[in-house]
This record gives C-alpha cells, structure tokens and sequence, in this order.
C-alpha cells in the first residue's frame, strides 16, 4: 500500500478530517496542526473533496472510512443521480470497467450484474478502490492494466459481457480535448477489441462533444442519451449493440425535474415538416438536453406547436401544454421602454434573448434593467427575422 494511503486511512487523521469537514481550509493551510503539518495539502484535499460530494456524492461525502479523489475529480465525476441512470441502461452477467478511476461509475453499475471487473492502469488508484470496496464491503476484480492491453489478453467471450467507458477528455498536459480520437483510451482504436470482447458497450462522453461526430465514430449505436439534471446538460451517453443495425433512438432527458423524456430520430428532425407563426398565448423553450440533441423541428412536431423562427428555438400555441419537456411562458403583451416599468419593480425583470441582435447583459444595460423580479423579458428575432421583445410571466406546472 502506497505511504499516502497509509497516512490517510489511519483513525487520528480520518477522524480530524471528520472534524473540520465544514472548515474553511484556506485557515487549515495558514495555520495547520503540528501534528498534521507536513501532511495537511493531503488532509485539505480530502476535505475539499467531501465538501464539493455533499450534494453530488452524499453517500461517499458521509462515509468516513472511504479515501476522496481529489476535488477535480469530484467535479467531473458522475453525480449519483446521472449514475443511477446510467445503470438502468445496461446490465448483465459480466461488466467491465475499462476506465476504473475513482470508481464511482463502477460501484453503481456491478449492481445490475452478477460480476465486474474494474481496470485501471494508474496503482495508486486501484489500491484506493481496493480500500474503499472494503469499506463498503464489496467485491469486484481489480486489475490493475491498461484498457488496450487488458482487452489484448482476454479470453473472448462477447455474449456474456458488457463494457463501460468513460475517455479521459484531457491530454497528458491536462488540456481539454474536443475530438474523440484524443480522448484516452481512443475509441476508435480500440473498437476491434471491443467487438470481440463485449456484445454491448456503453459510454460515456462530454456534452461538448457533438452527436454526429460520434455517431460517426462509434459503429452500431443503437442509443443515444442526452442527460442533464436540473436543466445543466452533464453527459452524453452512447449504447453501441453490436448485434444492431439501423438508426439510433436519440432519448433526451432532465433528471431531478418534472420534465418527461423526450425521444426522436435524426431521420425524423431532417424530415419535420414545421409550421412557423407569430406568439400567440403561451411560449415554450425545450431544456438543455433537447436543445443539445438539436430536436429544434421535432420538439415542434411532437407538441403541435409554431416555431417562432427558422433560427430562433422558440416555439408558440393557443394552448397550454403541462407536459412539455421545458419552460412555458404565458405571454402578457409586446414590450416597450414605456410600458416595462410596470413590470420590472425597481428596475428588476429576468431578462432571457434568443437568435437577438444584443445579448442579455446588452440588453439589460440598453433599458437599464437587472435580473430579478417575478416578470420576464423574452427578446428574439420573429418568422419575418424581426427582433421582438414581449413581457411574460413563467408558468411553474
């Protein structure tokens, strides 16, 4: 076991983290204990660690016994709401986790299988997952391997397994990456194996990526799930069946919102035949996970709605739909400089601009406005490409 991992395990040190997991730990680093001193860069990373958990990773941030990844690492990692979902999309005899880490993913998925293998080809890594499975009193293989050389000296046997990925989107300099080939593993590179180890592979990449350029990459995608929590898009994650052919179901999705899925093809979108109009009563805008998907003509279709405009992702009816997969305004009148006094109380209205010639912090500073209030300022550009500015009020359904 590494010296690291000794220190951090023993009962005087966990229990002071416990202590000063609420602290603030710029004052811990100015004034650290004599006796934690040559250590408390280790301790202060621990406790930043639980700090940003708490919320995201209750379940580690209040388990003591369990050793932090760093606070980074916390941040990117899956919140244990988007891993419960992913857990509903696969499961089971065998599953790999090719791209062990934390093992944060790892943990939640084994449960939708009989046994899991997790990989990982950095030591000290596995030798935390090692400590914290004993913690949570779990069994599941380490091997301690990279993803490439694993696969290479495995004993085939596609039909019983499923594989799980999560590329590192950072090169060795720890800048971000935006192309799939760079990403670590490379996908692309390691497919072939995958075939021929897995009948299923489910992975998981960064919303900044685009749809179609993994799509492009990825053979045999038979799902696509744009997830957000809370309307903040956080992943994109792709089922590859290898037994598949035909287009992918792309699924969209807000999780810890009332926002019910909402499904299409990029066959369908190219096809939508979308009726354009002016606002009438009630304005809609898709969450994030939609409008990541580029569902802009199906979302339109789907609800019978008007678009508002080519450009402008908006979308307009006489009636109220409770049901939409986003937020709804209900319209009260065209807005002006002489009428919004009447609505932005000391001078606050929560001002939103969509395909507009100004942005909203141009826009608040051209009507001297600031965000707040119960009223909303819709600015975007109409069917005929003229900018409109309308006062409306959000629905909460």
């Amino acid at each position: 076991m590494n010296s690291k991992l000794d220190f951090l395990v023993q009962p005087e040190v966990r229990q002071f983290i416990r202590e000063n997991v609420q602290t603030d730990t710029n004052k811990l680093i100015l004034n650290p204990p004599s006796g934690f001193k040559p250590n408390i860069k280790q301790i202060v990373a621990q406790i930043q660690a639980r700090q940003k958990a708490t919320g995201k990773l209750d379940i580690w941030a209040s388990n003591f016994g369990l050793v932090m990844p760093p606070p980074l690492s916390i941040e990117q990692a899956s919140s244990q709401t988007t891993c419960d979902y992913k857990k509903q999309l696969i499961s089971g005899h065998h599953l790999i986790d090719l791209t062990g880490g934390m093992g944060i993913d790892c943990l939640t998925l084994s449960e939708s299988f009989d046994c899991t293998t997790y990989v990982e080809q950095q030591t000290e890594l596995c030798e935390v997952f090692q400590h914290n499975l004993k913690m949570l009193g779990k069994e599941i293989e380490i091997e301690n391997k990279e993803a490439g050389n694993y696969l290479k000296n495995l004993n085939p046997s596609p039909e019983n397994r499923v594989i799980y990925l999560d590329p590192a989107r950072r090169d060795s300099s720890k800048n971000r990456v935006f192309r799939i080939e760079d990403c670590s593993p490379n996908i692309v590179e390691l497919m072939p194996w995958l075939k021929r180890h897995a009948h299923k592979v489910l992975i998981k990449f960064s919303p900044i990526l685009d749809i179609q350029s993994i799509l492009n990459a990825v053979p045999h995608v038979s799902e696509v799930h744009i997830v957000s929590v809370k309307n903040d898009c956080k992943e994109i994650l792709i089922v590859a069946d290898f037994a598949f052919k035909g287009e992918p179901e792309i699924t969209c999705v807000n999780l810890e919102s009332t926002h019910p899925p909402f499904s299409f093809k990029f066959q369908d979108e190219a096809r939508a035949k979308v009726l354009y109009g002016e606002p009438s009563s009630y304005l809609f805008e898709s969450n994030s996970s939609i409008m990541k998907a580029g569902a802009f003509k199906s979302i339109s279709v789907n609800f019978d709605f008007k678009k508002i405009g080519e450009s402008t992702h908006l979308y307009t009816s006489e009636k109220l739909m409770r049901d939409f997969p986003g937020r709804t305004f209900e319209i009260i009148e065209e807005a002006s400089k002489k009428n919004i006094s009447a609505y932005a109380s000391k001078g606050k209205i929560n001002v939103i601009t969509r395909n507009y010639p100004l942005p909203a912090t141009e826009l608040k500073k051209k009507w001297k406005l600031k965000d707040g209030g119960d009223y909303y300022l819709l600015a975007f550009r109409d069917v005929n490409y003229k900018p409109k500015t309308l006062i409306a009020k959000r629905l909460d359904l």
